[in-house]
């Protein structure tokens, strides 16, 4: 074992069972075997041999991760150099299912309806559609993964994305702050307000005059009212 944890580190500990049959490639190739399917996991380019893995048709692809600070199986489905679906996969199992109907052409959306795990129908196909817009304020406001600026943002969120002057801009987050932009791709329009989290739960900053601090609701009010005339005029 002592090899064992020189390779995997830390990580070692969270997937004993995966350590023990050589590392992630092995233990994601069992489960296609056993499902007798002609794939061949291979080794990420540039990732870590024992931690992640890949599996490829064309120019579909599935990319699994097993984070080194929990047990979490990552799965991201991808087409090109586009993501259209991830999520964390309760086990290997359930991974190599969602990537083996990913990898026979099955659509986003369908694959989502089966495997919730990845995120909702509706992301999934805005995603497909290349709607940025959209799959943006989804992806913030489901927020399925678990990200920490999603989980600071959640009380405003769970308000703005239901404000349809806001919902016509583009979201985006830089560290705990949200910003907006008129233009779905960059470069970004920088002349709006932000929001940003502050230290107590659920209470916000919006940067504009004041710089005070202010519950969910107050934060939305106060953006609207600082959104200048025009801001919808985008350029999408």
């Amino acid at each position: 074992m002592a090899d064992a944890h020189d390779v995997w580190g830390e990580a070692g500990r969270w997937y004993p069972e995966i350590v023990a049959v050589g590392g992630a490639s092995r233990a994601w190739q069992a489960e296609f075997d056993r499902m007798a399917l002609p794939l061949r996991v291979t080794t990420r380019e540039g990732g870590n041999p024992h931690r992640t893995t890949r599996v490829e048709s064309g120019e579909l692809r599935a990319d699994l991760l097993l984070s080194p600070w929990q047990r979490r199986f990552h799965l991201a489905l991808r087409a090109g150099r586009y993501t259209l679906l991830q999520g964390y996969a309760p086990d290997l199992a359930a991974a190599a299912d969602a990537a083996r109907s990913w990898l026979s052409g099955t659509r986003p959306g369908q694959v989502a309806a089966v495997w919730p795990f990845l995120g909702s129908v509706a992301l999934a196909e805005a995603r497909e559609r290349g709607d940025r817009r959209e799959s943006s304020w989804l992806w913030l406001y489901e927020n399925h993964c678990a990200q920490p600026q999603g989980i600071r943002l959640r009380s405003f969120l769970a308000l703005a994305f239901h404000e349809p002057r806001l919902r016509a801009l583009h979201p985006y987050t830089s560290h705990w702050t949200l910003c907006f932009s008129r233009n779905q791709h960059w470069p970004y329009s920088l002349d709006l307000p932000v929001v940003a989290a502050v230290a107590t739960p659920d209470r916000y900053v919006v940067r504009t005059r004041d710089g005070r601090a202010y519950d969910a609701a107050g934060a939305l009010r106060l953006l609207l009212a600082e959104l200048p005339e025009g801001a919808l005029d985008q350029g999408l």
